[in-house]
């Protein structure tokens, strides 16, 4: 189930994939841009908060755990999946099902298994063992910077000095996140949080492997696709994870696993493909800037409001981790033609 790297159709230094011939979206109208840029503000929104939700589930608040790491990475696509499979064995698309399966199967089945229990696991593994909320945002935002690495490597991408200290600079700044914490006999916060940075390892090569199949099948489409793909083996364990954690799951749990299955997945993975194919890669990436903001204000207000349910806990050392990931991204994805920013390599 290998992917040909070419198929990225990467070639151009300021844009990772929006560049490339055949898959380039027209360019938005001004008024138009602002609704796609307002789109992906309320698609940061809802996802900034999907940490805090995560964390809740896993017990990082005061209130006791939901589900660990492997049982919440089934839970959640268990109401995702029977969604997913019902849009795309509709009549008006079931056709288009097989002419993709067909022809992408194991674009298919690579795509979901590094969106679905690729991302999640590693993401929900970080939180478990003590990675916040607002810190586990952090590292979602290394995605341009492995786009950047996975051009150099496999597309000939020339690696500028401007891109390797940004490179440097979250390395520096997840070590500094890493030793924030005391290590325990067993396990050890950095080797945790190295565990957590494949969240958005998986998520860069998904985008990456994404984009070409704009040209081929519906967004939406693709989108779930890949879902259900990936989301299958989790059915298939869910007898003995993830299910019986669900028959005694809370009213306050439900609310919190149907805010990430429903708002979070279905509605905001189908807008993140959405906006891949109207927007260029360079702009969509920007947005990566607003998960660690959002979320920390939003733990903020939950942690002052509710303090008996939700608590606030980041070191010194992992605000100024974070700060530096934010940096050393802004250095290397970042460029400034003519004045203006933008995205020099991003999520697509």
């Amino acid at each position: 189930m290998s992917v040909n790297a070419s198929d990225a159709h990467s070639d151009a230094p300021s844009d990772a994939l929006s560049s490339s011939p055949g898959i380039s979206p027209a360019t938005p109208r001004p008024q138009e841009s602002r609704w796609f840029l307002l789109i992906a503000l309320l698609l940061f929104l809802i996802w900034s908060n999907t940490f805090i939700g995560i964390g809740y589930l896993l017990g990082a608040e005061h209130d006791g755990a939901r589900f660990d790491w492997k049982a919440l990475t089934v839970a959640r696509f268990l109401p995702v999946f029977p969604i997913c499979v019902a849009y795309c064995l509709a009549p008006s698309r079931i056709q288009a099902t097989r002419t993709v399966l067909a022809r992408r199967w194991r674009r298919v089945v690579v795509a979901g298994l590094l969106a679905v229990p690729g991302y999640n696991a590693a993401l929900y593994f970080g939180q478990q063992h003590g990675v916040p909320a607002p810190i586990a945002s952090v590292t979602t935002t290394l995605a341009p910077i492995f786009i950047l690495i996975l051009s150099i490597w496999f597309l000939g991408e020339r690696l500028t000095i401007r891109r390797g200290l940004g490179f440097l600079l979250c390395i520096g700044g997840m070590a500094l996140i890493s030793l924030a914490r005391p290590m325990g006999s067993q396990s050890t916060y950095p080797i945790v949080v190295a565990v957590t940075a494949l969240a958005p390892a998986c998520w860069s090569v998904f985008s990456v492997i994404t984009k070409p199949m704009m040209r081929e099948v519906d967004s939406v489409h693709w989108t779930y696709l890949a879902i259900a793909a990936g989301s299958l083996p989790l059915v298939l364990v869910s007898p003995w994870i993830g299910g019986p954690e669900l028959v005694h799951l809370d009213a306050v749990g439900w609310s919190w696993l149907l805010y990430l299955a429903i708002l979070a997945t279905v509605i905001g993975f189908a807008l993140w493909t959405w906006l891949l194919r109207h927007l260029p890669a360079s702009t969509v990436g920007l947005t990566v800037f607003l998960n660690p903001p959002l979320t920390t204000v939003s733990k903020v207000v939950l942690a002052a409001a509710l303090p008996a349910t939700f608590a606030f806990r980041v070191t010194p050392l992992e605000g100024l981790g974070g700060a530096l990931v934010l940096f050393g991204l802004a250095v290397g994805v970042l460029q400034r033609p003519g004045g203006t920013l933008r995205a020099g390599r991003s999520r697509g």
